[in-house]
């Protein structure tokens, strides 16, 4: 019989946020985003900022925002390790948006003190974010 779920476990440095069973999922791998099924061959990649979509076996979606890490898809199971991890329904969208400004402000500043890359990672990560709380909408 063929398996209509496949277990995932989500995990920063400081906690596993989730450990369960889902029917489908979308990884924001730096390629691209991944679309996951049960039976997925193995695969090894990165992990970007971004949306995170967990689907159970009642088409409940769980969306997460996720920064940097690596995923592994083996034997019917995933193992995601991200920098940071939050669910969409705990993001503070206050402060992300500040975190945008502040981020937008920096890149069109003229000071060279400040780190462009840095800028624009933290640009990337709050954009992300936003998005990620806009889902719940």
């Amino acid at each position: 019989m063929k398996n209509t779920s496949f277990h995932l476990k989500l995990i920063t440095r400081d906690r596993t946020l989730i450990d369960g069973d889902y029917a489908f999922a979308v990884i924001p791998s730096g390629a691209g985003p991944l679309g996951v099924l049960p039976g997925h061959t193995s695969l090894m990649g990165t992990l970007n900022a971004g949306l995170l979509v967990l689907r159970d076996s009642e088409k409940k979606e769980t969306p997460v925002f996720v920064d940097r890490g690596f995923f592994m898809i083996a034997n019917d199971a995933i193992t995601v390790t991200a920098r940071v991890a939050e669910l969409a329904a705990v993001i503070d969208v206050d402060r992300a948006t500040a975190a945008r400004d502040r981020a937008r402000q920096r890149l069109n500043s003229k000071d060279s003190a400040f780190d462009m890359f840095r800028a624009r990672s933290a640009l990337n990560r709050a954009e992300a974010r936003l998005k990620v709380a806009q889902s719940m909408n």
